[in-house]
């Protein structure tokens, strides 16, 4: 079997699987990939007009080596069966060209298996959705910072048994807060992003 994986077509998806299964292993530890090259998107093709008949749009959304390791073992797999379809029916020389002329097809029918194969994983890595948005509106906490002024001041929040660090200030000039004092989030700056508070009285 080893020596069908490494011989022409198939190895022309078995041998870069291979190569970045090692690399997609070794990245869980060292996290080489986003470091090297943390804005790299070799699948980004959402902004591509017609982009979804070339590439299946659901591969962007996972990490590129889980989609490049993913296309290239079901490329592998296709591959491997197609060959020994065709060795079946006829071992002749002109079969060598239908073996190149299949690596395209094989390739596209791999990208869309794989798209399918993903799709469920696909809201695991939605960045956009790993970290959910809390609103601090309305909510008490208690001055973190010696005080709280018109220019400067942090207030500790907890929701749902986690502590949040806000940066806040307080709209009146003649009002400042001292270090423990309960405040409650009035509003939020949308420009400076820091959040009104007010003593709770």
């Amino acid at each position: 079997m080893i020596s069908i994986l490494l011989s022409f077509p198939t190895n022309v998806f078995f041998v870069p699987f291979v190569i970045f299964l090692v690399i997609m292993l070794v990245d869980l530890v060292f996290n080489i990939v986003e470091s090297v090259a943390p804005e790299v998107d070799l699948f980004d093709a959402e902004n591509i007009p017609g982009a979804g008949l070339i590439l299946p749009p659901i591969l962007s959304k996972v990490p590129l080596m889980v989609a490049l390791c993913v296309s290239f073992f079901v490329g592998t797999i296709v591959s491997f069966y197609l060959v020994q379809a065709l060795n079946a029916v006829s071992e002749a020389g002109w079969m060598m060209v239908v073996e190149v002329v299949s690596i395209p097809f094989t390739a596209y029918l791999a990208l869309f298996i794989a798209a399918w194969l993903l799709k469920p994983l696909a809201p695991l890595f939605d960045k956009k959705k790993s970290f959910a948005k809390v609103d601090f509106i309305g909510l008490k906490g208690r001055v973190h910072s010696s005080l709280v002024n018109q220019n400067r001041g942090e207030v500790v929040v907890q929701h749902n048994g986690s502590e949040f660090l806000l940066d806040v200030r307080v709209i009146e000039p003649e009002m400042s807060m001292e270090y423990g004092d309960e405040v409650i989030i009035v509003s939020q700056n949308k420009t400076t992003k820091h959040y009104i508070v007010a003593k709770n009285s």
